[in-house]
């Protein structure tokens, strides 16, 4: 098995990147300024110059993100809020890049289709849950509604601009080698639509988070969205704003699976770092 060769210093070249990594500014800046607005804020906590009716600092709501895990009633309401975010993302997702796609690449779907996309896509889609409530309920079915169309269309209109966008002397070089549509979209269309469509799923997951939440506020009260809710009703900031902690740890999750999903399928693209 292969090693890495030590260097003159006798630092191995993966130890060095390690330590090079570290010393990136996006390190250190990203640090110092946690350091600076966490820090401020708890101390803003601590001199008692934050009014716990009001609001909260971020040590009172670990203890309280951890007396709710432990207590099970945060997983409980995660667990029942995931149900709706994942079945949401399951069907936006997929329904999302075939609209896109064939919005991009037939005029005629296109011309038929985007009046609608785009006016959905300028509309608060907050006015649609009650309209939808009353069609569909306001259980499963419909907040799972209300979730994909929130995270739909950023990856409708994501992918379709990606397609448009295709270099068109690319194109015709396909054209001019006979490639078949298949190979036209393995060798050139989709590596041109990968990063569009990355910008799309990063706002969607986002989006969908927003959709869960607002679905489980208007519609029946569940959730992650109801344990907040009550515990803010009741004047308990700290549990209240844990569910938040925990909806943003999620959207960062999601964001690194996005990052990572980009990087396994756009190996080709050559990343410049300023």
């Amino acid at each position: 098995m292969a090693t890495d060769a030590p260097t003159a210093t006798g630092v191995s070249t993966a130890e060095k990147t390690a330590w090079e990594r570290i010393k990136e500014p996006a390190v250190y800046v990203r640090l110092i300024s946690l350091v600076v607005v966490i820090g401020g804020w708890e101390l803003m906590g601590q001199t008692g110059n934050i009014d716990p009716v009001t609001f909260s600092y971020p040590s009172a709501i670990c203890v309280a993100f951890w007396d709710l895990i432990a207590s099970g009633k945060m997983t409980a309401a995660a667990y029942e809020s995931s149900q709706i975010l994942v079945a949401g993302l399951l069907i936006a997702i997929p329904l999302g890049i075939v609209l896109g796609i064939l919005m991009g690449r037939f005029r005629t779907f296109e011309y038929a289709v985007d009046t609608y996309v785009f006016a959905l896509y300028a509309t608060p889609v907050v006015a649609l849950a009650f309209p939808i409530a009353m069609v569909l309920g306001v259980d499963f079915v419909g907040k799972t509604t209300i979730v994909v169309f929130f995270a739909i269309m950023p990856i409708i209109v994501n992918v379709y601009h990606g397609v448009r966008n295709v270099d068109l002397s690319l194109l015709e070089v396909t054209r001019s080698f006979c490639s078949t549509e298949s190979q036209r979209w393995r060798d050139l269309i989709f590596p041109s639509v990968v990063p569009y469509l990355v910008a799309g799923l990063g706002l969607a997951c986002g989006r969908a988070l927003v959709g869960m939440v607002v679905a489980e506020f208007l519609m029946s009260i569940s959730g992650l969205g109801a344990l907040s809710q009550d515990y803010i009703a009741d004047l308990e900031l700290d549990k209240g704003l844990a569910p938040v902690v925990l909806l943003m740890i999620v959207g960062i999750a999601l964001t690194k699976v996005v990052n990572i999903c980009e990087t396994k399928f756009s190996s080709w693209r050559v990343r410049q770092e300023s």
